[in-house]
């Protein structure tokens, strides 16, 4: 499924920006509250490749890092728990999961 990767190569990229900025806009301004912490994330995808590579992607939001985990679940480090960040893994893990589990059906 190269061909669905590239297509989301441009999404990569732009997180990649926007998680960089964010973060340094945050790490920055004392105006911007933070509440770091940890969230546990319900993942779909089993172990292995395809969630190793989720999990690499999805360390490029804004503010959040995969550090652990169990069977079912990535623990991940935000810099502020308060913003919607299991809602928004969940969107990117229903993107990028047709390219990841070819043949699969996802969330």
């Amino acid at each position: 499924r190269l061909g669905v990767l590239v297509m989301l190569l441009p999404r990569f990229l732009w997180q990649s920006l926007v998680a960089g900025v964010d973060v340094a806009r945050r790490a920055f301004s004392p105006r911007l509250p933070l509440a770091p912490g940890f969230v546990d994330y319900p993942v779909g995808l089993p172990r292995g490749a395809a969630r190793n590579v989720f999990e690499l992607i999805s360390s490029l939001m804004p503010g959040s890092v995969a550090s652990g985990g169990t069977e079912t679940r990535i623990e991940y480090h935000c810099l502020d728990t308060a913003q919607p960040v299991v809602e928004q893994l969940a969107v990117e893990e229903r993107a990028y999961a047709a390219a990841l589990l070819p043949g699969k059906r996802h969330g």
